[in-house]
């Protein structure tokens, strides 16, 4: 088996199926704003956009996926006694404007790495008879990977394309 090299994509997808889901994960005015990406935002935001414009012309669903916090009961050292000591700005949880949110795409705030848990994501893409998800976002080692491991774990089978 053939190693795929940074031209080819790990798996060729040549058209979106008719039962498939656009996630975005944090795109989100707050971690956007730290600027960590090895890729430029304006890259990634453009091709996510470009994504969801996609999807939909074929009318088919999209998750703006953002990220309220940590985990309950977290004690590491930016927490004091439980309790985030970050004060974050009023639009932090806003998604992206570069994104052309529509009032049709689905909204879930999670508090962990995926968006699965602890939150009715599932719920959702099945009661839409959704068998197949894209998943893009910022964080792709975190909410990203996580977000595509779970879907697995729901019998959902998932994709992450190159945002860059």
């Amino acid at each position: 088996m053939k190693c795929p090299t940074k031209e080819e994509p790990v798996i060729p997808v040549t058209s979106i199926d008719s039962t498939a889901a656009l996630i975005l994960v944090d795109l989100q005015k707050g971690t956007l704003a730290a600027d960590a990406s090895p890729v430029p935002i304006a890259t990634v935001l453009h091709n996510a956009r470009l994504l969801a414009d996609a999807f939909r012309h074929r009318g088919l669903p999209i998750v703006l996926v953002n990220v309220a916090g940590r985990a309950p009961g977290r004690t590491d050292s930016s927490q004091a006694g439980g309790v985030a000591t970050t004060v974050r700005p009023d639009n932090w949880l806003d998604i992206a404007d570069e994104l052309g949110a529509v009032p049709t795409d689905l909204r879930v705030t999670k508090s962990r790495w995926g968006a699965f848990h602890d939150t009715d994501l599932d719920a959702q893409l099945k009661g839409r008879g959704i068998t197949q998800i894209v998943v893009g976002g910022i964080a792709t080692s975190i909410g990203v990977e996580s977000t595509a491991r779970s879907a697995t774990s729901t019998a959902i089978m998932s994709y992450s394309p190159r945002m860059r």
